[in-house]
Order: C-alpha cells, then sequence, then structure tokens
C-alpha cells in the first residue's frame, strides 16, 4: 500500500469518495478493516466494499472537505 495513503487513513475513520468513475458510493463511509493491500469501507447505505491500492487516492476525510466547504463559505 502507498506509504502515505496508508498513514493518513485510520480505523474508525469517516471517509467520503471523490472519484469520478460509475461506481461511487454517495455519503459519508467508516473504514472498518486496513489490511497491507485493501481498505474496507462500510457506507451509510449499509454496503461494505473492498478497495485496492488503485482506488486509494479516491477515499478523503469527511472531516477534511467538510472543513475546506466551510472554508470557501466564508472566503465567499
Amino acid at each position: 500500500m502507498n506509504t502515505a495513503v496508508a498513514r493518513r487513513l485510520a480505523l474508525q475513520d469517516r471517509v467520503v469518495w471523490i472519484g469520478n468513475d460509475d461506481y461511487q458510493p454517495v455519503g459519508l463511509g467508516t473504514i472498518t478493516r486496513i489490511t497491507a493491500h485493501t481498505v474496507e469501507v462500510r457506507w451509510d447505505g449499509g454496503t461494505l466494499t473492498r478497495y485496492r491500492r488503485v482506488h486509494l487516492h479516491n477515499l478523503r476525510h469527511a472531516n477534511l472537505i467538510s472543513g475546506a466547504a466551510e472554508n470557501g463559505r466564508k472566503a465567499a
């Protein structure tokens, strides 16, 4: 797993998917399992999805995304 990605993801982190592909989930998810090559995320809809290292760049912490949105609103 990419070291930078592994360092920023931890169990029970709230994440959001920001990819542009067709199978992107909607809403927030919680990281439930991390292995050497995969990360499992349980989405608020109840689906459990396992992501391989190629997809991990699409996961972002939910608090970072909402914080950036709030900063954008304050600046506008």
